[in-house]
């Protein structure tokens, strides 16, 4: 999609956590090509401005600046926060998009530890509601209003075997949008979240060749959702053309939600 085929974001201040990759990093270059001031963040601040200066490759005008913290970090969360409003970059569209994916040596619901389902809830739920709190505090101090966007996933409501932290953060992710867009409406700030399944990533290359095509099979694209398909759809949230979109959970997925079971195993 070319510039002047998105909306116009000039003036406007946008964050996306999780942006040096894959889908974060796709949202992030959308809303550079639109004029926004865009803020790159990464766990590593070496990341963050490596993926500021493939935008500029991408878009020489582009304003971009970099930020890291982890999400799990609450001191991290605060002090860069903190950061970018001494810098005068606090955003007026925020987008969640950065997660804890819940993989490790054990990650069944018996073989977890404890400390390992806190470290997912901590950094998909606990994470995400500090930099939307903070976020949110200073659109409300400003009285322009703005948005918030949370990525999350069918998995919040289809559950993926063996990921059962990942599966609770994404279901409570869900939950505290809907919680938050009712308190934060008064103040002109919208909240949705966007609920996606399959999204192509490089790592479909490294997937064995009948698992590509079972994946293809029980979808009812027959394909993963495009991460630009996801992006332009963030920039549409944000954008404010639907201004009564609040609290509402956008389902981008293939089909995968309208279907009891896949083609496979069709009764």
């Amino acid at each position: 999609m070319t510039p002047s085929q998105l909306p116009d974001f000039s003036g406007h201040t946008v964050l996306v956590t999780g942006s040096t990759q894959n889908l974060g990093h796709t949202i992030a270059l959308l809303f550079a090509r639109a004029g926004a001031r865009t803020i790159l963040h990464g766990r590593a601040l070496a990341d963050a401005h490596a993926v500021c200066d493939r935008i500029r490759a991408d878009t020489p005008a582009a304003d971009v600046h970099a930020v890291n913290f982890s999400l799990g970090n609450a001191g991290e969360v605060d002090a860069a926060f903190a950061d970018l409003k001494q810098r005068g970059l606090m955003p007026d569209i925020l987008i969640n998009n950065a997660a804890h994916l819940g993989l490790g040596t054990d990650t069944t619901f018996l073989g977890q530890t404890s400390g390992f389902f806190s470290e997912v809830i901590d950094a998909n739920l606990i994470g995400t509601f500090r930099c939307s709190q903070l976020a949110a505090l200073e659109m409300r101090a400003l009285g322009k209003g703005g948005a918030i966007i949370n990525i999350t996933s069918l998995a919040g409501e289809r559950s993926i075997w063996g990921r059962s932290a990942y599966c609770t953060s994404k279901a409570a992710l869900e939950g505290l949008t809907r919680a938050m867009s009712l308190e934060l409406a008064q103040h002109d700030i919208r909240v949705n979240c966007i609920s996606a399944g399959y999204i192509w990533t490089p790592r479909w290359n490294d997937l064995a060749l009948e698992h590509v095509e079972r994946r293809r099979k029980n979808t009812p694209g027959r394909a993963p959702t495009q991460q630009e398909e996801i992006a332009r759809l963030t920039l549409f949230l944000a954008s404010g053309q639907a201004p009564s979109l609040i609290g509402s959970r956008v389902v981008i997925d293939g089909g995968l939600n309208a279907q009891q079971v896949p083609s496979d195993a069709a009764v």
